[in-house]
């Protein structure tokens, strides 16, 4: 083999160096695809808690208007008796579901107010780590990149391109002879 012709170089040996450094590199960016998508899938099941929350504000709503929709029906049934004491107790009580009804929602609502906060951050946050863990590859890569062997061989192929820029029209002709023949024996 001779030491000289840049094609008889083994670059078997440097092609699966860079295959497998490509291989590494992939399987490093698939995990932190897949890290990505569990905080995602988390912040999801903090929405569908959110959801229950707010099925469940909603059935309390709901209770509470039957209980103020039997309260008043009460409350006419009493009045039509002549009950005044009746139909005081019923305000009363109505009232007391009413504030116990917008306490609840209160409570709901600062709940909800809450968890946006932190389903925002929390959001926020896993992006920034994706962002960060692109960026970071991005560099890791990009300074990897160029290997001393690539460099070796771009300096080679520079030389051969001056080599050919500064060959009369005689030598090119006798190197497009050699590379036609070279083809015709394989």
């Amino acid at each position: 083999m001779n030491q000289d012709d840049p094609t008889a170089q083994p670059q078997g040996d440097f092609v699966n160096n860079q295959a497998a450094r490509l291989h590494a590199d992939l399987q490093n960016f698939s995990r932190q695809v897949a890290s990505c998508d569990k905080l995602i899938r988390m912040a999801n099941i903090s929405l569908n808690q959110i959801d229950g929350r707010i099925a469940e504000a909603a059935h309390v709503e709901a209770r509470a208007a039957a209980i103020v929709d039997a309260s008043a029906r009460e409350a006419a049934r009493v009045a039509a008796e002549a009950a005044t004491a009746a139909v005081a107790a019923s305000v009363a009580q109505l009232t007391s579901v009413t504030k116990q009804a917008q306490q609840v929602c209160r409570e709901i609502d600062r709940s909800h107010g809450k968890a946006v906060l932190w389903n925002a951050a929390y959001i926020a946050c896993a992006l920034a780590a994706c962002l960060l863990t692109g960026y970071v590859t991005y560099r890791i890569g990009k300074a990897a990149a160029i290997t001393p062997e690539i460099e070796h061989a771009v300096a080679l192929a520079a030389r051969h391109e001056t080599l050919l820029n500064k060959a009369t029209d005689k030598e090119k002709k006798q190197i497009a002879e050699i590379l036609a023949r070279r083809a015709k024996n394989k």
